[in-house]
């Protein structure tokens, strides 16, 4: 075959090769492939590449020849191929970002490269598809600009066609059109109204213009540029152009003026725009409807000469007036693209003549010199002066720059409005953040004010976002006890009641808001919460109660302040105006006082105590009865019989009462019986009374509201019946002569959630600073400027603390974590694995330990993900609390794994893998975290959970030589014997294990606040037939996720 031949094969286009370098050379293609616009950037490669013939080489149609003839002569064609070929692979490279060009590094052809890069960005996973679906359908347009809002939902429908799941054009116009505003209604209405085919390209077209027009008609004519001088114009009154929005007002226009004798340029006079502009301003004569100018200022010159200015629609004006007195220019303009540009300035709002300027009137001129008094401190300084200058006060303009630096609130007068029926008006506030939760866990409370009786309505919440659901249910229950609706609400501008639009209008239910920064406008909640915090601190000081009893003082100074006469009701109690209600005062007892509710329907035998000394916390808000704290226990009461001493205070003999650490509220109830505390129950000293004429009994008197109560479970009694003699084998506490309670978790230490809280701590601090020293000594990271186009992953600190197998606290541990949920596959890791070892595997080595009687020991492998370096390039933030001082904006480099990142489980069991196989195990095919060591006479087992290491042995020194060898190779801490492990005590004695979960129950019960509930046989009622309607929803649906998981 003849090098002819091998040419003729290549069909290049005609002066293909002087096209190719200068296109290689001077062609800079605008498009940069990152990880975002691929499809943007293989439409910009295909039409490069195949408007130069060369899609054969992309496409692989077009193989690569021999590298040598048969004779053994280098193929002339094999050179040419490689040449046009590394020619595209150059235009390809050319237009890679250096992170994505890293990925396609040594591939040899246009072919391969192109093909990995499709790929890299064209894969067609699951989690991709999902992922792509989800910002599809939720995708709304917001602030956005029209054309960026278009522009995301396209690119979107781009990037799942790409992988293969094409989105219908049906589809993507609606999903376009349901992703609008309100304000977008009638379009969208319009739209999907008509009955002929809608393209996507049209309904972009129609929302464009839509969107156009909304602008034009919320621009006012004070957006128009500046006049040349301040003049004002009356409004037009002429008819529209054909093409003007019907509702839009006409905009004034201004004639014209233009002389070449005395070089004038054109300009239309406008109205004067109250911003400044930042750029030239372009003036041009258009054929709309011109008025005449009066100018009062502008001398009446006549011109002389039949001079005329010809405007846009081809019909010429007169030159009434020119300037023949002063002969000034007031404006100079440019002409560029066929429009006249005028220079602007920054600092004022038009050009101003100066023969406009009224002159400063000798007042005026005193007030600037003596830094802008007052007029009367003015007049009186000029009059005392030697010699004095006199002036009319009376005649000084009104300063424009005191405004500026002297501007105040005005005075608030009183409102003398009042709503003439009930529901009319109702106040609203929100009150929070508490500085301590209740004792249910709520933080804020919300406040119900009718404007007509002055009646207050509190809720207790747990978080701002309740605020509408919450009064929702108000409203619900309002109306329908009172037989009327709520016609408006009050509140101020706040987050929470911005949501309530849609809801009230929905309702037809006024809104009316205060100023912004003006919160004396909505005086009368704000009033009210002021009074309601000072009785509800009164009560509490008065009853010596903690803190976090707040939510039952001001629920009882709400129920207190509806009863009490108001002057401004005409000495009526807002009870009596709302509902027609005398109240009665004869149930009232003091608050916090001692008090004996009867609790013998509670008791389990008869020789138990009728009633307890118990602490008044108020009125039921639904229950005609009292509710009673037993503090030994922190449990609730709601009784209407009992016996109040309410000269004692049972927390009179506390010392200071501390708010409690913040815990998960269980229920979202005003008042939430049982009461179950964090903390072991203060001891608490009950009076008792010398007679029992220092009780009152409230048999008769009680409040006139009433609930379902709910039954307390008060501590099961010890029975006194002897118990059978237990002779099983198994070792036990009460054989081994203990019989004090295992107490597991009491302590009042918890464990904080975020930096700021941890910060406050001592031992937290040390162990965070113990952290960051730890990953400094391996070297994990190094401060770098952050580059550029890379992807920074985000870093917390996640606290836990360490405890024994009886409860107690070993130490506090602080442990620095990547937000590895930001890494992208592909980009920041590839490949992940966890080593986790099967439950089926740890039984079986379990059993085979207890049937040879081996010994169990349990190693934990400090910063065990710290110990591998990293193969793939990552970039972090600096961790909170020791941010370089010099360097603050540099990220960390790591060099190392860290907890958190996708590929750092991975990278550890390599290390951990590589170690084992060094020293003779063999890896399980079952379980790969099952590694198993023969030796002539000997056998060692490890199994792997993450950093927990479980060893057994035939031969105890076989056990302790292999751990000398772990030490040398890692941070080791050797815990002994098995004793907790994956939350099971284990207790190995002989040939017996005895595994319990004492602790992790303990501890799932102080989590959800329960280790006072009474035990029973099952978690709920035999027999019960359950439905999605039951119950109240849970504030907090993902604590009642994780409670469920944890059983």
């Amino acid at each position: 075959m003849s090098s002819s031949t091998h040419s003729s094969d290549l069909h290049l286009p005609s002066s293909s090769t002087s096209s190719l370098v200068s296109l290689s050379l001077n062609h800079a293609l605008p498009i940069k492939l990152d990880r975002n616009n691929y499809i943007l950037w293989k439409t910009q490669m295909e039409n490069v590449v195949y408007a130069n013939g060369f899609e054969e080489y992309i496409d692989g149609t077009k193989p690569c020849p021999p590298q040598e003839l048969h004779t053994g002569e280098l193929n002339p064609d094999f050179v040419q191929w490689r040449r046009f070929d590394r020619m595209v692979l150059s235009w390809l490279y050319s237009t890679l970002t250096p992170d994505i060009m890293g990925q396609i590094v040594g591939f040899q052809t246009s072919h391969d490269a192109w093909m990995a890069l499709h790929k890299i960005f064209s894969a067609s996973s699951k989690a991709r598809i999902l992922q792509l679906r989800l910002e599809f359908q939720t995708a709304k347009k917001g602030a956005d600009p029209m054309l960026e809002y278009i522009l995301k939902i396209k690119t979107i429908s781009n990037n799942l066609a790409a992988i293969g799941e094409p989105v219908k054009e049906i589809d993507h116009i609606l999903q376009l059109l349901g992703g609008l505003g309100s304000e977008y209604n009638s379009i969208v209405a319009s739209l999907t109204a008509r009955e002929d085919d809608l393209s996507l390209h049209s309904v972009h077209s129609i929302l464009l213009t839509h969107k156009q027009r909304l602008n034009h008609q919320h621009t006012s004519s004070a957006d128009l540029p500046f006049t040349a001088a301040h003049i004002a114009a009356a409004p037009s009154t002429q008819h529209p152009r054909p093409h003007q929005p019907r509702f839009q007002s006409p905009q004034p226009r201004f004639q014209s003026h233009y002389s070449r004798n005395h070089q004038h340029v054109p300009f239309s006079h406008t109205r004067p725009h109250n911003k400044p502009h930042n750029r030239p301003a372009n003036r041009s004569s258009s054929s709309a409807p011109h008025r005449p100018l009066h100018l009062p200022t502008f001398p009446q010159c006549q011109l002389c000469g039949a001079d005329q200015v010809t405007i846009g629609d081809g019909h010429s004006l007169p030159i009434l007036n020119t300037d023949q007195v002063t002969k000034q220019t007031l404006l100079k303009g440019w002409l560029r693209d066929g429009l006249y540009e005028f220079p602007s300035s920054s600092s004022t709002h038009a050009f101003v003549s100066t023969s406009s300027v009224p002159a400063l009137t000798p007042g005026a001129i005193w007030h600037s010199r003596l830094g802008h008094p007052a007029a009367p401190i003015l007049s009186k300084a000029l009059a005392s002066c030697n010699p004095s200058i006199s002036f009319q006060i009376n005649k000084i303009a009104p300063c424009k720059i005191c405004p500026l630096a002297k501007s105040h609130s005005l005075p608030y007068s009183l409102s003398s409005s009042h709503a003439s029926q009930p529901l009319a008006l109702i106040h609203t506030d929100l009150w929070g953040l508490a500085p301590s939760p209740s004792t249910s866990g709520a933080r804020y409370f919300l406040l119900f004010i009718d404007d007509y009786s002055r009646y207050t309505w509190i809720y207790f919440l747990f978080t701002k976002d309740q605020v509408l659901s919450t009064f929702i249910t108000f409203r619900k229950m309002i109306e329908n006890q009172l037989n009327s609706t709520i016609k408006c609400i009050q509140s101020d501008n706040g987050g929470e009641f911005i949501a309530f639009k849609p809801y009230l209008e929905a309702h037809g239910i006024v809104h009316q808001f205060s100023c912004p920064h003006t919160p004396q406008q909505n005086g009368r909640a704000k009033r009210k919460i002021h009074h309601l915090v000072e009785t509800g601190m009164t009560l509490l000081a008065q009853s010596f109660l903690p803190s976090k009893y707040w939510s039952f003082s001001f629920q009882t100074s709400v129920y207190l302040i509806n009863l009490l006469l108001a002057k401004l009701l005409n000495f009526q109690s807002p009870l009596q105006v709302l509902f027609h209600k005398i109240p009665n005062y004869h149930h009232l007892r003091v608050f916090g006082c001692l008090c004996f509710p009867s609790l013998r329907p509670y008791n389990h035998h008869k020789l138990s105590y009728r009633s307890i000394a118990c602490v008044f916390l108020g009125y039921a808000s639904a229950h005609k009865g009292y509710i009673c704290l037993d503090v030994s226990t922190s449990r609730l009461y709601i009784s209407r019989d009992v016996l109040f001493h309410e000269s004692s205070f049972p927390f009179q003999s506390i010392p200071a009462p501390s708010p409690l650490p913040q815990h998960t509220p269980l229920t979202s109830a005003l008042i939430n019986p049982p009461l179950l505390s964090t903390s072991s129950p203060p001891t608490v000293s009950f009076p008792v009374p010398t007679s029992s004429t220092d009780y009152t009994s409230t048999s008769d008197s009680l409040p006139p509201l009433l609930q379902v109560p709910f039954a307390p479970t008060p501590s099961p009694t010890p029975s006194s019946s002897p118990s059978p003699l237990n002779t099983h084998p198994m070792v036990t506490r009460a054989k081994s002569g203990i019989h004090k309670k295992k107490s597991f978790l009491m302590q009042t230490t918890s464990e904080p959630h975020t930096y700021s809280q941890a910060f406050k701590s001592e031992p937290w601090v040390q162990a965070m600073q113990h952290q960051y020293q730890a990953l400094r000594h391996n070297h994990t990271w190094s401060l770098v400027p952050p580059p550029p186009s890379a992807h920074i992953v985000g870093c917390r600190w996640i606290y836990k603390l360490k405890y024994l197998s009886n409860g107690s606290v070993e130490r506090h541990k602080a442990r620095l974590v990547a937000q590895g949920f930001t890494q992208t596959p592909g980009v920041d890791y590839f490949d992940t694995f966890n080593p986790v070892v099967k439950p089926c595997t740890i039984r079986l080595i379990l059993a085979l330990a207890v049937s040879f009687q081996w010994p169990i020991r349990q190693l934990d492998v400090e910063n065990a993900f710290l110990n591998e370096d990293l193969q793939d390039e990552v970039f972090m933030a600096q961790p909170q609390g020791f941010v370089h001082p010099q360097y603050p904006h540099y990220v960390c480099k790591l060099h190392k794994a860290l907890y958190g990142l996708k590929q750092a489980p991975r990278a550890w069991f390599q290390k951990l893998r590589v170690a084992l196989v060094d020293y003779g195990f063999q890896s399980s095919q079952a379980d790969t975290s099952l590694f198993i060591h023969h030796t002539t006479s000997d056998i060692l087992i490890l199994l792997v959970y993450v950093d927990d290491i479980l060893v057994t042995s035939s031969n105890p020194k076989l056990v302790s030589h292999f751990i000398s060898y772990l030490h040398d190779k890692f941070a080791l801490r050797d815990l002994g014997p098995l004793s907790y492990f994956l939350g099971i005590q284990a207790q190995q004695q002989g040939s017996v294990l005895h595994l319990n979960q004492q602790k992790y129950i303990a501890d799932l019960l102080h989590r959800t606040q329960m280790e006072a509930s009474k035990p029973a046989p099952t978690p709920g009622s035999l027999g019960r037939t359950l439905s999605q309607s039951d119950g109240v929803p849970l504030p907090n649906p993902s604590e009642y996720r994780r409670i469920v998981g944890a059983l």
